[in-house]
């Protein structure tokens, strides 16, 4: 069974696989009956419906996933919305993906599953988590824990098969991405043209007219201008469903009330902390901060303190307070004085024993007292043989870290140890050999180096946070709430703002994704009123929204649907390219006006005359005139001795002539062409879900569900 215990200690590697990589594919199956789901959905993806009960099934299990794989039940606000958020977007993508390998063939058996777990060439995974001391992969493992599987507790069980279904996603959308590459082919008359395209070099004369010589005032831009370039160019504003808001904030904090409240605590509370003489039970039980036991220096303690506790000769049991640091009143004990060295450097022989912390070892206490004992004589009994315990401990410690480097621990701050282990080599001189038992079993220690000893201190606190009041709370509530009352509407929200002096903040284009606003740490519930389908431009918060330490009321101030953003969204940011293409057209029909004369141009326009070389057709920058892709694109088109122009580009207007085509130099040899074609296909491949969902018709309502 030591493959089960194996898997239960690499709980935290499976976990991940399936925690966020994985997500919805656990559930595969559950989705061939989508359609039938008559329930809440959470969101509809071409037709299917993805329903609450589903979402929340596998939600929750991801939420243990995590709280499993971080070592922490308390996971916070973001870090719980991410969760939901990951859930949802691989489920969308379960939805379509899955459609995608059927429709192309793509399956997986469970020959070829179980091949990926006991074949000549495990899955990357399996080798993770089943590998033997020397790296090699422990098959025999892997049958002995499925042979056992259905003896293991329900978590274990529900785990591997999290595990194996993770596995099956992986092969079926490592195959489509197979499946796709090899679909490439590059015919040679194909590649012969890719090369022609990209060594061909142009030269070109050009009259340029900059737009820089056209003063922005005298540029004039209509409704109907406005109108014309959005209809043109509104393929570029294409988005998602965004609102803008604005809100106030009324921070809930102590006031000089709430302040004194707490000082007096702490005041009241000097003479027990003075007193008792179990002082580490008395701070766990009134402090806010919990006891502390690590040996500080004269560096590590706040400067507020320093001078009381190194510097007047105060010794143990000197109380000190009640000062103030940061939001807290403090008083401060000092529990042990002692000369201490800052950082150590040891040796060790790790024996376990079966049962000791992390220990794979077989060998009962004893048995493992009377190893390091032993080891310990013959170290004593060779004390001028230098490369005896490196040697000892490449053979016997059962401490993997150590392993390769003679059991060299290197440098460690004092305290970084485990106790036991730490007080050994503080309180015994350099070359010191001895056993010292510790959670982890028996350890052969030989002390090699430690920095001079230093003052240092154990100290105590006691911790008082200054916190808001009832009283506070409900003042502040009081404020936001008449504020509320008062202000139904969008202009009387802005005059009450002006008129209290309050700080109005504003968060731009916010998508039903937003997790963070600026001063808010958990804004999910403003972010679904905002997107609440009833809401209005103009709406202001019929409630006060309740937040970490603060009280908001938030406006809509815009409403962007899916689609394409609406005329006055985009206008100011098109302002500049409006008055370039109105510029460029200017530019056009003041060089038409001076015909073929290129000195009038130069000298009554400000143009300039110029040759342009090493033009090809995959070039950006024309020269120094910047980015002008289509005029780039109108030279590689020309033939020689044509001229073309006035044209507008994206920065001046150009005349074009004496076009020279250099030819490149003919070659046999397409290999080059055909592997850069085909890797940048390859690249292109591996998006193909990216653009299936931005095909696919999606009704997102997850700020109805979280």
């Amino acid at each position: 069974m030591a493959a089960i215990e194996r898997i239960r200690r690499h709980s935290g590697l499976l976990i991940a696989i399936i925690g966020i990589a994985l997500l919805a594919f656990v559930l595969q199956d559950l989705f061939q009956s989508q359609g039938r789901n008559t329930g809440p959905v959470v969101a509809t993806v071409d037709g299917d419906k993805i329903s609450v009960r589903d979402f929340e099934s596998l939600k929750d299990q991801n939420l243990e996933n995590r709280k499993a794989q971080s070592n922490n039940n308390n996971l916070s606000s973001v870090e719980t919305y991410n969760i939901y958020n990951n859930t949802l977007e691989e489920m969308i993508k379960d939805n379509l993906m899955t459609k995608e390998y059927e429709a192309a063939g793509v399956g997986i058996t469970s020959e070829e599953l179980y091949d990926q777990m006991t074949g000549d060439h495990p899955h990357q995974w399996m080798v993770q988590s089943f590998s033997n001391p020397d790296g090699t992969y422990n098959r025999e493992g892997v049958l002995d824990y499925l042979q056992n599987l259905d003896q293991l507790p329900a978590d274990y069980y529900d785990r591997w098969l999290s595990f194996e279904k993770s596995l099956k996603h992986d092969r079926l959308q490592n195959k489509f991405n197979n499946l796709l590459k090899a679909s490439y082919f590059l015919p040679t008359a194909l590649a012969e043209k890719y090369y022609q395209n990209k060594n061909m070099k142009a030269t070109a004369d050009v009259i340029a007219l900059r737009y820089t010589t056209i003063p922005d005032s005298t540029v004039v831009i209509t409704e109907a201008d406005n109108k014309a370039f959005y209809e043109e160019n509104k393929y570029r504003y294409e988005t998602d469903e965004r609102r803008d808001i604005e809100y106030v904030v009324f921070d809930i904090k102590p006031s000089q009330e709430d302040r004194q409240d707490a000082l007096k605590h702490v005041v009241d509370m000097r003479n027990d902390f003075v007193n008792t003489e179990n002082v580490v039970n008395f701070v766990n039980a009134n402090s806010d901060q919990r006891y502390d036991s690590t040996w500080m220096g004269q560096k590590d303690v706040p400067q507020s303190i320093e001078k009381a506790i190194f510097e007047n000769g105060n010794g143990v049991g000197f109380v000190y307070g009640p000062y103030e640091d940061g939001d807290a009143f403090n008083l401060v004990r000092i529990i042990d004085l002692q000369n201490r060295p800052d950082s150590l450097k040891a040796s060790h022989i790790l024996i376990g024993y079966e049962g000791a912390y992390r220990s794979e070892s077989t060998l009962s206490e004893e048995a493992a007292k009377a190893k390091a004992d032993s080891l310990l004589n013959v170290l004593k009994s060779n004390p001028k043989n230098e490369t005896l315990f490196a040697e000892l401990a490449e053979q016997f410690t059962d401490d993997p870290s150590g392993k390769g480097k003679g059991g060299d621990l290197d440098w460690f701050t004092d305290g970084q140890m485990v106790y036991d282990f730490n007080e050994f080599v503080v309180n015994n001189p350099v070359g010191t050999l001895g056993v010292v038992k510790t959670i982890f079993g028996y350890h052969v220690i030989k002390v090699t180096d430690k920095t001079e000893a230093q003052p240092k201190v154990r100290l105590a606190y006691l911790k008082h946070e200054i916190t808001p009041s009832t009283k506070t709370y409900k003042n502040v509530f009081a404020d936001a709430n008449k504020f509320v009352i008062e202000n139904r509407t969008y202009e009387a929200f802005n005059q009450a703002i002006e008129e209290q002096g309050l700080t109005k903040r504003t968060m731009p284009r916010m998508s039903k994704s937003t997790t963070q606003i600026a001063g808010i740490d958990n804004p999910r519930e403003i972010v679904r009123w905002a997107f609440d389908k009833n809401r209005k431009e103009g709406d202001v918060s019929e409630k006060i929204f309740e937040l970490d330490n603060m009280f908001v009321v938030a406006a809509l101030t815009s409403v962007v649907k899916e689609g394409y953003a609406p005329l006055s969204a985009v206008a100011e940011q098109a302002k500049y390219q409006i008055i370039n293409k109105k510029k460029g057209e200017m530019a056009v029909e003041k060089m038409k006006a001076c015909g073929n004369d290129v000195n009038r141009m130069i000298n009554e326009l400000g143009a300039e005359s110029a040759t342009v070389t090493d033009v090809t057709i995959d070039s950006r920058v024309l020269s120094n005139f910047g980015v002008e892709a289509d005029i780039i694109g109108t030279i590689m088109g020309m033939k020689e001795g044509e001229e073309m122009g006035p044209i507008a580009g994206n920065s001046s207007a150009f005349i074009i002539k004496n076009v020279r085509i250099e030819q490149p130099a003919p070659i046999t040899d397409y290999s080059d062409i055909i592997r850069e074609k085909t890797s940048q296909f390859t690249n292109k491949a591996s998006g193909v879900y990216n653009a299936l969902r931005n095909l696919a018709k999606i009704k997102d309502n997850r700020t109805e569900i979280f």
